[in-house]
């Protein structure tokens, strides 16, 4: 076996390679073999020339993550999957056919941008506060469970994010989840349909909860390459005109809404969690093209090597920072110049991003949203698969945080907690431990940073660690999840369908 050789699970992202981080694009290219559905290895065509291609056709699952693992005998192996493989991707089941069959220090996880951030940077969305993530599919997971996560979603007025909502076979669900919603008080409440984000065919556009469980011809355009995004508390929506040509327009579409426009003058661009490798294609040339870069100081200096224009850091209180930059763009654009204001992470996730969304700042000037790989999933990546199934992610500034973790838990979802702080975490922590003390957990701190730092252990454990400082992310895992050789191991229910 060869000792150097290594298994990426490798997240290409929502379909454009343009979203293609470089860190994905480098495990491919340094890649012996590629494994993969074929629909998915399609999209990396032009990155395969030389390697050995297995691709397999849906529901091979299982297969495909053996054959990857049995492959790293003969060299370094690329295992694809759609988005970010922690989220309803292969990161849990290969490190599980991994586990006991090779040191799972040679296996790591690529994070990739997932579907409901391109979503939301196509739209102008961003999340303030919450928002959770759900499945429909209810091959892996009991329909039951599905349903009391909606009912709980949908009571706590969270944005919901909704992945493989219909398809020929599974019709009933989306019409159900609807009905939950609506009997919930949320018939009004926006609906977003994304199609085909990022990939040929695109489309975006708006209506209601209760539109759509009205007229069947709207449901029969959703499909398993559809993403739904319910609106909820602390979700803002775009900037009127702020696109091009705009997108269809349902009847009741939210009056502020445009999606952002690529070729912007102004860009708000995501670079990941720190290190330049979890950089999109699209962020790299970006700030490659862009005469101005605006941010963080730790922001400017990720980026130093591969900035075409001038860096300026502004000083000051958070919201004068904010101010300066924004006006620094606008005036950068009056003049016929290309901007980029720099957001740690994915811009549409707990960043000040919705700022620059709003008319009152920016004006008329067009403004275009670029995703970046969230905190949650680089956090993720670093520690295994603790997420797969559905989960919540949660602001730490939100002061009832706590008490929402709590009944997230309980409801089944695994639970991110961004800029979890000390003060809060014994909180957390009784909460989590009191429902499940032996659930892992992970703190991890500046991901992908020189000065990273990760604790990992059980519920009960959460006070143990002194965590200072910001950039700190708060991982529970999914419900049967175990430590393994220092990674968090999910089952995601294969085992209830395939034998391995």
């Amino acid at each position: 076996m060869p000792s150097e050789s290594k298994l990426f699970i490798v997240g290409i992202g929502p379909g454009s390679q343009n979203l293609l981080t470089l860190q994905a694009r480098e495990a491919i290219e340094g890649s012996d073999f590629v494994v993969g559905y074929t629909p998915y290895l399609e999209l990396v065509s032009d990155l395969l020339q030389g390697k050995t291609i297995s691709s397999t056709g849906m529901g091979r699952e299982v297969d495909r993550a053996k054959e990857a693992v049995a492959l790293l005998e003969e060299g370094s192996v690329a295992l694809i999957s759609s988005g970010d493989p922690n989220v309803y991707g292969m990161a849990g089941l290969a490190l599980e056919v991994a586990s006991g069959n090779v040191d799972l220090g040679r296996v790591e996880v690529v994070p990739g941008i997932t579907s409901f951030s391109a979503a939301a940077s196509r739209a102008g969305i961003t999340f303030t506060r919450s928002v959770a993530v759900i499945s429909l599919s209810d091959l892996l997971t009991p329909w039951a469970e599905i349903e009391k996560r909606a009912e709980m979603s949908s009571e706590m007025k969270m944005p919901m994010a909704i992945y493989n909502p219909r398809s020929k076979k599974r019709t009933w669900q989306l019409e159900r989840i609807l009905e939950i919603v609506a009997q919930g008080g949320g018939a009004d409440r926006d609906l977003l349909v994304a199609k085909n984000v990022s990939r040929q065919g695109e489309a975006l556009w708006w209506t209601s909860v209760g539109q759509m469980l009205e007229r069947e011809e709207q449901r029969q355009k959703v499909d398993m390459f559809t993403l739904l995004i319910v609106r909820g508390e602390g979700m803002k929506v775009g900037r009127e005109g702020s696109g091009e040509d705009g997108p269809v327009k349902a009847e009741g579409a939210p009056e502020a809404f445009s999606e952002t426009a690529p070729g912007s003058r102004i860009n708000l661009v995501g670079i990941g969690p720190g290190d330049p490798s979890h950089l999109t294609i699209e962020a790299r040339d970006l700030i490659k093209r862009s005469d101005l870069i605006l941010g963080p100081a730790r922001h400017l200096r990720a980026v130093r090597g591969i900035a075409g224009g001038e860096m300026v850091f502004t000083e000051g209180g958070l919201e004068e920072r904010i101010k300066s930059r924004l006006d620094a763009a606008k005036e950068a654009a009056s003049k016929g110049e290309t901007a980029s204001i720099l957001f740690g992470g994915d811009p549409s996730t707990f960043s000040s991003a919705w700022r620059a969304l709003q008319p009152s700042e920016l004006g008329t000037q067009r403004v275009h949203l670029s995703p970046g790989v969230g905190a949650f999933s680089s956090a993720a990546a670093r520690i295994g698969a603790p997420l797969v199934g559905d989960f919540a992610l949660l602001s730490g500034r939100d002061e009832d945080a706590p008490g929402r973790v709590s009944r997230l838990l309980e409801g089944g979802f695994a639970v991110v907690v961004y800029n979890q702080n000390e003060s809060k975490l014994a909180a957390t922590a009784d909460a989590a431990s009191s429902l499940d003390p032996d659930r892992p957990f992970a703190l991890v701190q500046d991901a992908t940073r020189p000065e990273e730092r990760i604790f990992l252990g059980r519920a009960a454990d959460l006070t143990r660690p002194n965590f200072q400082g910001r950039r700190c992310t708060l991982i529970l895992a999914g419900p049967k999840a175990r430590i393994d050789e220092g990674k968090i191991i999910t089952r995601r229910g294969y085992q209830t369908k395939y034998d391995y």
